[in-house]
């Protein structure tokens, strides 16, 4: 028995661990501390065998952690033979999160490769696929990348919201040196728009946290309130932070460009030249223009003018160069981007489709709704309707069975009816009694014999009609009696005789289907001296039936 405990304690056990290897445990505790410990984080994963991962998902997961050391320990990559287990697998699985950062890092390769336009593609998909997740520092991070970006292509409007995007979310997430370094971006920005005031409003939000961060940020601080200063504000003012400068920020962290440019406002040449110098010591490409154009300017203001032309030309080559290949970047960017564009389109286009879809299902919901309390309302008319139709047979049913009551006594008790009516009388009586026999045994044979004889009957109008005037004669003598008094022939009596069973005027003229139907109406009326106008016939008849009744 403990056998088979054992056996299935270890099958829960296998069936738990959803086919990873022993390294899963170890990937997800690099996970949790690979912002904190990336060098750590890189040792363990240059550790793991990758023959002995499991799955997909767990090669993925090792893809994406192993190229986020990389990327943390400043190793870059320019191909994606790490990470494209990653960008494989999270394109359509994995958590928001994944996506998130395996599309960051996707870019960042991009971007080590010189790509921009594909480097940007990755980051706009990023922050789509990412939207849900909480992983505020790679968020922040993209939005930085891409402020890089736009600040090549000299697109100042976009390198400043994408910089407040990433301030917002460096300082939500507590990394306060990165968020001083977005400000001190936005503070570049807003001096190169010439928005001078918005500018000086970035200045002083940095000032108040100086404290706070690391020398290297104080520097780009320093080195962005130079050239704000430099631009916009007097001798006195320059001279005066340049000594700040000087004192806040160490030499090997110190702009000489920069610190050149101030000097050159002051008109301090040699102070300039002497800044340039300590530069053209180790040059950096990415700023050999402004090098360039400030050497030319500062042997022009020392009036070694063969040094300064010389310097100017150097500085039209670079410069030339340069705008062609961040024109060529931007073409290829704006073509980027028009794909982008599309993208998104097509992305909208099935929204759209998913809404419209969504309003035929609503209409076609409420159509069946409206439908089915159409049909509600329908049998409710059709069961009010049955229910008045249950009433007027009932009633039928008691005039019916009082008429035959009356000719049953009338039989009985009468010995000196005419032989005719003694005969009408006898048929009309077995007819009503077939009826009566059908509804009391529920006999549908009985009914149907019943109904064929009266359907006969009724058919033969004339034979109807007269049947019922002798009925009439033997069970109400005085009725007919009266009616022969004032004059009405054998037919005008009959056609009384109608209206006295109940019928109305419409469907006493259906029946007989007489043209002269209300000729016939209006001469009754005459004989019994009652106007057109003073009461309905069919009431004026039955209400004289009932009076000899008494």
């Amino acid at each position: 028995m403990k056998h088979y405990i054992s056996i299935i304690i270890l099958a829960i056990f296998l069936f738990s661990c959803n086919g990873h290897s022993k390294h899963w445990e170890t990937l997800s505790q690099i996970e949790s501390y690979i912002e904190e410990k990336p060098d750590s984080a890189l040792v363990t994963l240059e550790q793991i065998d990758l023959s002995e991962l499991s799955g997909k998902e767990e090669k993925a997961k090792h893809a994406l952690l192993y190229s986020m050391a990389l990327d943390k320990n400043f190793i870059d990559k320019t191909d994606f033979d790490v990470l494209q287990p990653a960008i494989d697998y999270y394109e359509d699985n994995g958590s928001a999160t994944d996506k998130l950062r395996t599309c960051y890092y996707q870019g960042r390769i991009y971007q080590n490769l010189g790509n921009d336009a594909l480097a940007m593609e990755s980051f706009v998909k990023a922050i789509s696929k990412g939207d849900e997740s909480n992983d505020v520092l790679t968020k922040a991070r993209i939005y930085f990348a891409q402020s890089k970006i736009y600040y090549s292509l000299c697109e100042w409007d976009n390198f400043i919201e994408t910089n407040k995007s990433a301030a917002s979310h460096f300082q939500e997430a507590g990394a306060y040196n990165s968020y001083a370094n977005c400000l001190v971006g936005i503070i570049n920005g807003y001096t190169l728009k010439d928005d001078s005031e918005n500018a000086l409003l970035y200045i002083n939000e940095c000032k108040r946290m100086l404290d706070a961060i690391s020398s290297t940020r104080l520097a780009y601080f320093y080195s962005a309130y130079l050239v704000y200063v430099t631009k916009y504000g007097s001798k006195q003012e320059i001279s005066s932070l340049i000594d700040e400068y000087k004192n806040a920020v160490p030499v090997t962290n110190t702009d000489w460009l920069t610190l050149a440019d101030a000097y050159i406002q002051i008109e301090r040449y040699d102070d300039a030249l002497q800044s340039v110098c300590q530069y053209s010591n180790e040059p950096d490409a990415t700023q050999e223009i402004k090098y360039k154009a400030l050497v030319s300017k500062i042997y022009e203001k020392l009036r070694r003018f063969e040094d300064s032309l010389n310097a100017y030309k150097e500085y039209m080559m670079i410069s030339d160069s340069t705008n062609y290949a961040i024109m060529r970047q931007d073409t290829k960017f704006v073509e980027e981007r028009h794909n982008l564009e599309l993208q998104t389109l097509k992305e909208r286009e099935s929204k759209i489709r998913v809404i419209l879809w969504s309003a035929l299902f609503i209409v076609i919901l409420l159509t069946i709704i409206v439908f089915i309390r159409y049909r509600l309302k329908v049998n409710r008319m059709e069961k009010a309707i049955a229910e008045q139709e249950t009433e007027k047979y009932r009633l039928l049913y008691l005039q019916m069975e009082e008429e035959r009551d009356n000719l049953t006594n009338l039989l009985a008790q009468s010995e000196e009816l005419a032989p005719d009516v003694k005969t009408a009388v006898g048929k009309r009586l077995e007819l009503l009694n077939k009826f009566f026999t059908a509804f009391i045994t529920n006999n549908s044979d009985i009914d149907r014999n019943a109904s064929k004889e009266m359907e006969e009957l009724l058919a033969n109008k004339d034979t109807f009609m007269v049947s019922t005037k002798l009925a009439f004669a033997g069970s109400h003598p005085k009725f007919i009696k009266y009616l022969e008094d004032r004059g009405l022939t054998d037919w005008e009596i009959s056609y009384c005789c109608l209206y006295a069973l109940g019928l109305k005027g419409k469907e006493v003229g259906s029946y007989i289907k007489m043209r002269s139907h209300y000729n016939n109406s209006s001469e009754v009326r005459e004989k019994l001296g009652i106007n057109e106008h003073d009461t309905n016939l069919g009431i004026y008849i039955r209400k004289l039936l009932k009076s000899f009744e008494k």
